[in-house]
């Protein structure tokens, strides 16, 4: 006879037991999935911001705008046929977007319909050779809806034609390479700064104006400097952080990046 007779725990001991045991691996699968989630530095809700942002700070990455259209979403993949290049020539006529998988940080792919067209902004990729990524950190595409771009083209900005979104993209965007030299070879110090910054190497004759924005799009500042040896901008009172400082002189555009620092 065993001195340990078997002990039958009744069902709802079992049933608490099992509930406990899913409840902390759901919670362990929580903090794994929180730990590895990405973390990125938001840009911009709008795509011309974005745009302009990306493309002053892409550390190399060539930054391709085009029309598409949605030919298959399977997973975190996109193929899309390319349109028409609105910035800089993709080399493929129909390429692969890696979406979201939880550790980059991608776009999730819940807003893209098979057959649907679309404007995006997007570059080579840094997770899988000759896929390009699509960006979840700040507003990285636009849909084309009977040939009207709509969305968050810019703060003033919620639909244009086509015709039109692409004539504006340079100006709105900020990202055509300028044939101006003396935008070209304008310096902008000191930068960080700490409530002001200089310009230097504007050239004499056409004013120059000027735009800057938050990085959520908004527009802090807008007006027009006249040339001379070293006119200057404040930023004085506002919250310390990145801005885009937009410049342009007729059709010629320039945009820099400006870091608001500590006294």
């Amino acid at each position: 006879m065993s001195l340990c007779p078997n002990i039958r725990l009744p069902p709802f001991v079992i049933r608490e037991k099992t509930m406990k045991t899913i409840l902390l691996s759901s919670l362990f699968s929580l903090f794994i999935s929180i730990a590895q989630a990405c973390s990125c530095f938001y840009i911009s809700d709008y795509f011309c911001p974005t745009a302009s942002w990306f493309s002053s700070n892409s550390s190399g990455n060539t930054l391709y705008i085009a029309q598409v259209k949605v030919i298959s979403i399977y997973g975190y993949y996109m193929d899309v046929q390319v349109l028409d290049n609105l910035h800089n020539t993709l080399p493929v006529n129909e390429a692969t977007i890696l979406g979201q998988d939880g550790l980059n940080c991608n776009e999730w792919l819940g807003p893209f319909e098979e057959g649907k067209t679309f404007i995006l902004a997007i570059y080579e990729s840094n997770w899988q050779e000759g896929l390009y990524d699509l960006n979840g950190c700040g507003r990285f595409w636009l849909p084309v809806v009977e040939d009207q771009v709509q969305g968050n083209i810019s703060e003033n900005t919620q639909q244009q034609s086509y015709e039109d979104f692409k004539q504006s993209l340079a100006q709105c965007a900020g990202i055509n390479p300028t044939a101006e030299p003396g935008l070209a070879a304008v310096q902008i110090f000191p930068n960080p700064t700490s409530g002001e910054v200089y310009l230097k190497g504007l050239a004499a004759g056409a004013p120059l104006g000027y735009t800057l924005y938050s990085l959520t799009g908004a527009v802090v500042q807008a007006g027009e400097f006249n040339s001379g040896p070293s006119p200057s901008l404040s930023l004085a009172g506002l919250p310390k952080g990145l801005y885009l400082l937009r410049l342009q002189v007729d059709e010629a555009v320039l945009a820099r990046r400006i870091v608001l620092g500590n006294d």
